[in-house]
């Protein structure tokens, strides 16, 4: 019997210290934006409401303000010096070529999308990539330091 309730005891102090040392995500929120919700928007696109994050786990809660456009949020290390690889028949990125990391996919208007992922230290690029968005300006950078 003594046993058993040291062994509970163990077992209950190792789940609340799992517990505690579990963070909570951090929540990133996205504005994807055009014209049709703000007629002095000349081009489109993305707003976060960070640009620096801490690694680890990230929530991106996107949403999209457009009144006529569908969007999406595509998120994937960013190129270096260059810009993404492109396909201009397609008029988006070749996303074969982009190690995508996640996606909240087609939002309609008005509608919101969430993605959890855990990021590790580094520069990311968050896109749209439906067609003629990421040209017409729906990139923003995201930085991941301690």
């Amino acid at each position: 019997m003594t046993a058993r309730l040291i062994g509970f005891a163990w077992c209950s102090l190792f789940l609340a210290a799992s517990a505690a040392g579990a963070a909570p995500a951090q929540l990133l929120g996205i504005k994807l934006q055009d014209s049709s919700n703000d007629p002095s928007i000349t081009h489109m696109r993305i707003v976060i409401d960070h640009d620096t994050v801490k690694p680890g786990r990230i929530t991106l809660l996107a949403e999209n303000q457009s009144k006529t456009l569908v969007h999406e949020v595509l998120i994937a290390r960013a190129p270096g010096a260059g810009e993404l690889p492109f396909d201009a028949k397609t008029n988006r990125v070749i996303e074969k070529r982009v190690h995508s990391l996640g996606e909240i996919s087609d939002l309609a208007p008005g509608k919101t999308g969430k993605l959890t992922i855990n990021l590790r230290a580094g520069t990311y690029v968050l896109f749209c990539n439906q067609p003629g968005h990421y040209k017409d300006g729906m990139i923003a950078k995201l930085i991941v330091a301690r």
